[in-house]
């Protein structure tokens, strides 16, 4: 798949090149394209190319958060921000100072619109072509389903969009193609209709040219998702459990390989985003890597919080707060659940071939805790990101990173289907079983039993913040659990290290602080840029 998409722009060139009388050099005809189904399968793959690993920010590389230098991790309080006054989260969502003229992801309503449209014309012209119908029937599935996850990530920051299934010409529609918003609720429906339609036509697996493709289990992970975020708990553990059902997917063995290049499209993948080295890269390794590195210096710009790191359990399945007593202070990192070591960089861990050390006291050390918030590349938090991050890969030379950006796993699905079942029903065995399977894999032990609905509840939402994080999971989580004003009426910490009469003294200091108006902050602006361009459209409330 990853071939496939990329040769799109090259077929461009060269069907246009046979047509240099008819069609433009520089774009293909309808009729070119969905000649036969070759040509349409290429402008599916186009489609695919557009895919989103979270919304886009507002960051003059308008990349999607998942692979920026601002992901929305930190707009939470997972991580934090470098020093670089020019990322949104430090400028605009620490002061809750972000509205329609000056958004934090400005980009996202033109991006995904784009792509609506794009599938719109794709399901209009493949259904009225003359293609075989299990052709047809395959390609329109694929773009259902493209289109409604294009949808998901319009609804989840905005609430209720206009739902537009058709293309829209404004030179013959005239002011007929400015749509009001659809309701939140109309907006989940037409996501779980569409993915059902979806799913009852796309194949269990997919392999060869095809990884990469929507499967049926993807678009049952995408519906699922929906339900879950929209609070809709019988059907989303309905829905998830069919997924559990299908006996296709499992957990990979190892937590921390699971995400690097080699071990693309393993068995807990359900659906991911293709990159390639050279044409469709990543940057995360040196964005958010370590700075100072003998192979490879990164920019610190994503920084895990002390925050998240005390929700990392020790071996006995207890935190710091909950009384662990392997809590060591004058060494906490010894005895952590096998995730923390897996995805957090910490002082006097080792990466890639180096020790680490953001402590205080090293001379010419530029990985020490920046306390002052200094310009310049370091991290604010004295932790780096080690999760998604591949050791094989040197930031400097960050157009090796090819890596796929996974959208759905299995380990999600389980954490979905325990939380849905939790607040349907309460903490019957099926949602013990399911998160102790995720915990296993960690070396973690067994949730207790006898746990009331409510402690259930918050155990899950602790095993989804450990076992996602830094998967761009947890912004969307915090705004549908409403619990973000509870988490910024706190500082968000980091850990300084420092050296007294020969030992190391641990002192967890505040590094930031965020003002979030539940008023209206648990959604987010549309774009002024959009609101005057279409009149029909009303701004959510409070901006």
């Amino acid at each position: 798949m990853k071939s496939t998409i990329f040769l799109f722009i090259i077929l461009l060139f060269f069907v246009s090149c046979e047509n240099l009388e008819i069609t433009p050099s520089n774009r293909l005809s309808d009729e070119t394209v969905f000649s036969n189904p070759i040509n349409a399968d290429m402008f599916l793959c186009d489609i695919y190319n557009d895919l989103n690993a979270g919304p886009y920010t507002s960051q003059g590389n308008d990349l999607p958060s998942g692979i920026s230098n601002d992901p929305c991790e930190n707009f939470t309080d997972n991580t934090c921000y470098g020093p670089t006054a020019g990322n949104p989260s430090f400028s605009l969502f620490n002061s809750s100072s972000y509205n329609p003229a000056n958004t934090l992801f400005n980009n996202q309503w033109r991006h995904m619109y784009r792509s609506i449209r794009k599938c719109n014309l794709f399901i209009e012209k493949v259904t009225a072509s003359t293609f075989d119908e299990d052709t047809k029937t395959g390609l329109l599935a694929q773009a259902r389903f493209l289109r409604a996850y294009y949808y998901k990530s319009l609804i989840e920051l905005y609430g209720g969009v206009p739902i537009i299934t058709k293309v829209l010409r404004n030179d013959v529609e005239g002011e007929d193609i400015f749509y009001p918003r659809n309701s939140y609720e109309e907006c989940v429906g037409f996501i779980q209709t569409e993915c059902t339609a979806a799913a009852g036509d796309l194949p269990q697996t997919v392999s060869g040219a095809n990884l990469g493709r929507a499967t049926k289990g993807a678009a049952l992970a995408l519906k699922g998702s929906m339900e879950l975020y929209a609070g809709k708990w019988a059907e989303a553990a309905a829905t998830n459990k069919q997924i559990m059902d299908m006996n296709v997917y499992k957990l990979f063995p190892d937590y921390g390989d699971l995400f690097y290049a080699a071990n693309e499209n393993n068995q807990e993948v359900i659906f991911d985003i293709q990159f390639a080295p050279e044409v469709k890269r990543k940057r995360i390794n040196q964005f958010w890597g370590a700075v100072m590195v003998q192979k490879g210096a990164g920019w610190g710009s994503c920084c895990p919080t002390q925050n998240l790191i005390d929700c990392y359990e020790f071996k006995d399945g207890l935190t710091e707060a909950e009384g662990s007593s392997l809590f060591n202070p004058d060494n906490p990192y010894q005895n952590r659940d096998n995730r923390f070591y897996e995805s957090i960089i910490y002082d006097g861990s080792t990466w890639r071939g180096e020790k680490i050390y953001t402590r205080l006291g090293i001379a010419n050390n530029a990985n020490e805790i920046n306390v002052t918030n200094k310009s310049g590349n370091a991290g604010r938090t004295g932790y780096f990101i080690k999760k998604l991050q591949d050791s094989t890969i040197y930031s400097t030379n960050s157009m090796l990173d090819g890596t796929n950006f996974i959208v759905f796993r299995y380990a999600e699905i389980l954490l979905n289907y325990a939380e849905a079942k939790n607040e349907t029903s309460g903490p019957d065995q099926t949602v013990y079983d399911a998160v102790n399977q995720v915990r296993k894999r960690a070396g973690q032990p067994d949730l207790p039993t006898g746990l009331t609905k409510e402690q259930m509840r918050s155990k899950i939402r602790n095993e989804r913040r450990v076992e996602l994080a830094f998967e761009q999971k947890y912004f969307f989580d915090i705004i549908r659990w409403k619990t973000a004003e509870q988490i910024f009426s706190i500082p968000v910490t980091g850990m300084k290290i420092s050296t007294k009469n020969g030992n190391l003294v641990y002192e967890k200091i505040p590094i930031r602080t965020v003002i979030f108006s539940p008023s209206k902050n648990y959604l987010q602006p549309i774009p002024q840029s959009v609101m005057d361009v279409n009149p029909e459209l009303v701004q959510n409330p409070g901006y």
